[in-house]
């Protein structure tokens, strides 16, 4: 196999580049995924029939997937840390989007808690929040950003799975040092429209348009008594100082960008709103008809 590539970062995805979207669950990854396949593919009948043949770019574990891609195919994404960029056919870069630690853990656990077919379900459904962040042992709500965005040496391709309570300054400094190195857009969440045009512009897409998918349709939230969020605070640390260095980050990307960011802003978002009238309806029917895939595409 070749040896690791990224490719050097750049105003714009270089069209050579291979793009990995780094999907971290409830940061609107869904959302953001299906307009990436829109633009770089595969589509839906292109997916279907990998699906039917059993080809390994669906069908095998993650690395088996990546290793199975080929140049032409052009992006590769799924719930993965940083270093998938070993097994790509091609020079890569990653993107990302990442969220408030806190409302990411209370997100998480309203899915899996509400959700049969969630990943962690088993975790959280006989269990309050509280206890799902201090007694699953889940390595995802311990520092989880900084180790997907760290990545991982020991050949673990899902999440760095240095043991709990491990997370440390120096596993930080290489999260920080990978986003400004290895992923040419990193969003935020919590200013989701401003990132996406972010994205837009440096994937040369002059309209920008997506439709908002997978948002959490369930029970109450919990509500946050000070234990629960001092729970929450005390693994979450280095995510919260992740978090606000990509949030200074996407503000000098933007300010860069954007002359007028309001004004563009507020365009965008019109044209957006009759994209989602017209085109929602559609996309809903249309996946009514198809089993839910939480493979990597």
């Amino acid at each position: 196999m070749n040896d690791p590539v990224l490719h050097p970062l750049s105003p714009r995805l270089d069209p050579q580049t291979f793009a990995i979207f780094l999907h971290i669950q409830k940061t609107a990854g869904i959302t953001v995924q299906t307009y990436l396949r829109q633009r770089f593919g595969p589509g839906s009948l292109r997916r279907m029939a990998w699906r039917l043949t059993r080809d390994p770019r669906l069908a095998g574990d993650l690395r088996t997937a990546a290793r199975a891609r080929k140049t032409k195919d052009r992006m590769f994404g799924g719930h993965f840390c940083f270093g998938i960029h070993r097994d790509l056919p091609a020079p890569a870069s990653y993107m990302t989007y990442l969220r408030d630690p806190v409302a990411r853990f209370v997100s998480l656990y309203t899915y899996s808690r509400d959700t049969p077919t969630a990943y962690y379900h088993s975790h959280a459904r006989d269990r309050d929040l509280a206890s799902f962040v201090r007694d699953s042992g889940l390595l995802e709500l311990d520092n989880g950003m900084v180790r997907f965005i760290a990545g991982s040496d020991d050949g673990s391709a899902f999440i760095n799975r240095t043991p709990v309570g491990g997370v440390d300054d120096a596993m930080l400094a290489t999260a920080k040092r990978n986003l400004e190195t290895a992923f040419f857009f990193t969003g935020i969440q919590e200013r989701f429209d401003e990132s996406f045009l972010l994205l837009g512009h440096l994937l040369g897409d002059a309209r920008p348009r997506y439709l908002r998918l997978n948002t959490t349709r369930s029970g109450a939230a919990p509500v946050l008594d000070p234990d629960t969020l001092r729970a929450i605070q005390d693994r979450s640390q280095m995510d919260r100082a992740l978090y606000d260095f990509a949030c200074q980050r996407l503000d000098a990307q933007l300010a860069a960008t954007f002359d007028d960011l309001e004004g563009t802003l507020a365009q965008f978002r019109t044209a957006n709103a009759r994209y989602n009238a017209r085109m929602a309806p559609l996309h809903n029917a249309l996946a009514s008809l198809r089993p839910r895939s939480f493979s990597a595409g």
